[in-house]
């Protein structure tokens, strides 16, 4: 406790300050512009962005850019703003959705949702506006490097050792007489197989391009997996007398030099001697041996490729996106046409509530409707209690600050409430401030509802079987055709199994024809 005690107060700081330097460098007006950066900037920090800056940068630059724009022209007329409002929304929803476990859309749409309600652009300060925005995308950038940008070999490293590691000290295990694999061993395997392939989807996966780092990385990591499972045949031999110690610790020698960076291809000679369990590891070698000469398949995609991708009307990603950026955008518009001084609410409340699968919108409609309600009525006794401004601010910075360490959504919910009510209450009474909060938000609850329930719905089985046909279509295609691309399939099917939630069910299936397709796609 004492740990996240310091790491959240260090972020709290870290958050105020930069707050602080954007304003200083860009000026008072364009302070909404530098929530919406950090906001952005810390909600993507979970995922490693830093295998090619360059397209990071001009990739947040556009939608930066069309942020600006396009929060600004919407607000000249209710109609364009409907259409612009839909285009943006749709496109920030499907792009950080679609293929990703977590969801990256939310920090893009609040952040427009800010420019357009709590900071609208005058014509005068758009040009000040972009420039803010130009110089954010290269802020974020530098949160990315800052946060990830020794994520990916750590990683890589870390899972790869833990493997080589697992397989020492299971033929170790097999010279002390103790054939039997262990649970948590593999368990272990499976954890560091599932961490190690999000850091590879998240470095060429999403990018479409794998180079020749990434396809040894990837063969390394099948190949001594799928060596540790080729064990239990050895340990069979082993106990029926087929192979002697001398052999088990040539393996092992074999294994730490290959730990250390020493690939000795030339001494595996005992891989063609004694058992077949043996002879069968030589697979292994031969895989190892294709990716370091650089002798797999693996295309490059050109920039425009990576940076313009086709959408895929199929994809939960399109139907949530297309529901989102309808109910969205229509609110938005009716909020414009009849300036509903609070209908920034109502948006806000559609933006959170609105998730991809109904089951999802369901749960956080109830628990954002319990949490504002116990927000609001501590809200009432605080302002009974603390009645000077000075007074109300502290307690708006305190629940900022004390809604970092809630992890439920709907004790964070309380605390954001207690926050949002207490700057709105700057500017109208209390009744008027706390009445309408809570009638958008039950509006925007119902709105939400009823969309999640018939406007493209979604059910966590739709999504299960849409990533099951995905990973089929990939395993058809490691067993069919293994010369073309053999990496980019192993690691897309492992993330369609992983999506679907069928790592267990499905993993040595994976495993096996993964491997296999490695071995055929040598010839």
């Amino acid at each position: 406790m004492k740990q996240k005690i310091i790491v959240n107060t260090l972020m709290f700081i870290f958050m105020l300050l930069f707050i602080s330097f954007f304003q200083n460098v860009f000026g008072v007006s364009n302070k909404m512009v530098g929530i919406t950066v950090l906001i952005i900037g810390l909600g993507i920090c979970e995922k490693d962005l830093t295998y090619n800056l360059g397209l990071l940068v001009i990739r947040l630059l556009c939608f930066l850019l069309a942020m600006g724009i396009f929060s600004y022209l919407s607000l000249l007329n209710p109609i364009l703003g409907l259409i612009l409002n839909f285009g943006f929304i749709f496109y920030a929803t499907y792009v950080m959705v679609e293929g990703n476990k977590k969801p990256y859309h939310f920090p893009f749409i609040l952040g427009y949702l800010f420019l357009i309600f709590l900071s609208p652009s005058a014509p005068t300060d758009l040009p000040g506006r972009l420039i803010a925005l130009i110089g954010g995308a290269f802020l974020i950038v530098g949160l990315q490097w800052l946060f990830n940008h020794k994520t990916y070999d750590k990683v890589l490293n870390s899972r790869l050792d833990q493997v080589l590691n697992q397989l020492i000290h299971r033929l170790e295990r097999l010279l002390a007489k103790d054939s039997g694999s262990c649970e948590e061993e593999v368990h272990a395997l499976k954890a560091s197989m599932g961490r190690f392939m999000k850091a590879i989807y998240e470095r060429f996966g999403t990018n479409g391009s794998f180079n020749k780092e990434g396809v040894e990385q990837v063969t390394h990591m099948v190949a001594y997996e799928k060596m540790y499972y080729l064990l239990d045949e050895v340990a069979k031999d082993y106990e029926a007398g087929l192979i002697d110690d001398e052999t088990i610790e040539d393996l092992i020698v074999f294994i730490k030099e290959h730990r250390g960076g020493h690939h000795a291809y030339s001494g595996v000679s005992m891989f063609d001697q004694g058992a077949t369990s043996v002879k069968e590891l030589k697979q292994v070698l031969l895989v190892l041996q294709t990716a370091e000469r650089d002798e797999y398949s693996h295309d490059q995609r050109t920039l425009w490729e990576q940076f313009l991708k086709p959408i895929d009307r199929e994809s939960y990603a399109f139907k949530f996106a297309m529901r989102l950026s309808i109910l969205l955008s229509v609110c938005l518009f009716i909020s414009q046409l009849f300036g509903l001084s609070y209908g920034r609410w109502l948006c806000f409340t559609i933006a959170a509530l609105v998730q991809p699968d109904a089951e999802s919108s369901h749960k956080k409609t109830i628990e954002r409707l319990i949490g504002t309600g116990v927000g609001a009525t501590i809200f009432v006794a605080l302002i009974t209690i603390f009645k000077e401004e000075s007074q109300q601010m502290i307690i708006v910075l305190l629940s900022s600050y004390i809604g970092m360490y809630m992890n439920r959504y709907d004790f964070k919910m309380i605390f954001i409430t207690i926050q949002a009510l207490g700057g709105a209450l700057l500017t109208a009474t209390g009744s008027i401030v706390i009445g309408n909060r809570l009638f958008y938000i039950v509006v925007g609850a119902v709105i939400a509802y009823l969309g999640n329930k018939w406007l493209f719905p979604i059910r966590r089985k739709d999504i299960k079987e849409h990533y099951i046909d995905l990973y089929e279509q990939q395993k058809n295609h490691l067993i069919k055709t293994p010369q073309n691309n053999p990496h980019e399939a192993i690691v897309d099917a492992y993330h369609y199994l992983e999506m679907g939630k069928l790592e267990d069910e499905k993993y040595s299936e994976w495993l096996d024809v993964s491997f296999e397709a490695l071995v055929r796609a040598q010839s």
